[in-house]
């Protein structure tokens, strides 16, 4: 099956949990229709299973082929017994698998060099969903929130791309995990799934799918800090490594930050050339004061929470 990769949920589970993590994630790998285990193999039945599947399912995004949802759990005070409904069979999942590894294979022979630091593999794996991957908005079923949707049928909702944005790292060895939470659109609160990232000791939050419907080139929220994050997703941040300000952020990293007006009309004629970049402002800024900065004829986009503007050429 597909590869595992970092596995932060598997971490804070206590030892009881890991012990029966193990049980359901072998049981998983060999497609069985179902986990006993007895009070004699040393396991504490007075567990959270929604915690420990939680950790199972988001730990490791190549178990596409079962819904969480539907695994059938039975308690006695001798043994604790787990019933899974697989959606493919083993065959079809092992195809589908190798339909995966062979679309990884050929991202890695195309995008990936073996000089890259490992923030621009982050990238490329960035990119990679941003071009392949349309947010799926009607018509979902079971593959949306899986790396099906994202990978084989090129739509998905934000737990499947989130998932697999998990498993390119994985296979990048590149430390990641799936979040949960809400996304603020307005006045609404929707659930929603990012991930956070760890390279070279910094944590930081991504969110692809936002950045994804924005369009290719935009990188909102491309490893921000908590207070960054706050401003328009929602999180326990208990759950979860503290992401504090880094040297990693799209526009830190790519001198894209503008303290005053001044500065962003300095950054807007050195990119007049451009297809299209974005500038995060400092200042305060209104959307009907865009024009002002002396953007180049073409099309602007403003994420007023972020503070950031995107010029696109045409």
């Amino acid at each position: 099956m597909l590869k595992n990769g970092s596995k932060y949920y598997f971490t804070k589970l206590t030892d009881g949990e890991k012990n029966l993590y193990t049980h359901i994630t072998q049981t998983l790998d060999t497609f069985e229709p179902a986990l006993s285990v007895h009070a004699g193999m040393g396991q504490d039945f007075a567990l959270d299973m929604e915690r420990i599947l939680t950790a199972v399912f988001f730990d490791n995004p190549g178990y596409f082929y079962l819904d969480r949802h539907r695994i059938v759990i039975k308690r006695t005070p001798m043994y604790l017994q787990l019933c899974f409904q697989y959606d493919y069979t083993r065959a079809e999942a092992e195809a589908f698998s190798r339909e995966i590894k062979d679309k990884i294979v050929a991202f890695m022979c195309e995008a990936i060099e073996p000089d890259m630091t490992p923030l621009q593999k982050q990238l490329a794996v960035y990119q990679f969903l941003q071009r392949k991957v349309t947010l799926q908005t009607d018509g979902l079923d079971r593959d949306s929130y899986s790396v099906i949707g994202a990978l084989v049928r090129g739509a998905c909702v934000c737990e499947g791309l989130a998932k697999a944005y998990k498993l390119l790292c994985d296979y990048l060895r590149l430390a990641s995990m799936v979040v949960t939470g809400q996304a603020l659109r307005g006045d609404a609160r929707v659930p929603h799934a990012w991930n956070i990232i760890r390279l070279n000791n910094i944590t930081a939050h991504c969110d692809v799918t936002w950045d994804t419907v924005a369009g290719p080139g935009a990188y909102d929220y491309f490893n921000l800090c908590d207070a960054d994050m706050a401003a328009d997703h929602i999180f326990d941040a208990a759950l979860y490594p503290p992401c504090n300000p880094n040297r990693i952020n799209y526009f830190h990293k790519n001198n894209l930050i503008a303290a005053n007006e001044a500065e962003a009309k300095r950054m807007i004629v050195r990119h007049a050339d451009s297809e299209f970049f974005s500038v995060k402002l400092l200042f305060p800024m209104k959307r009907d004061g865009l024009a002002e900065l002396g953007f180049p004829a073409g099309t602007l986009r403003f994420n007023e929470t972020q503070h950031v503007v995107m010029w696109r050429r045409g």
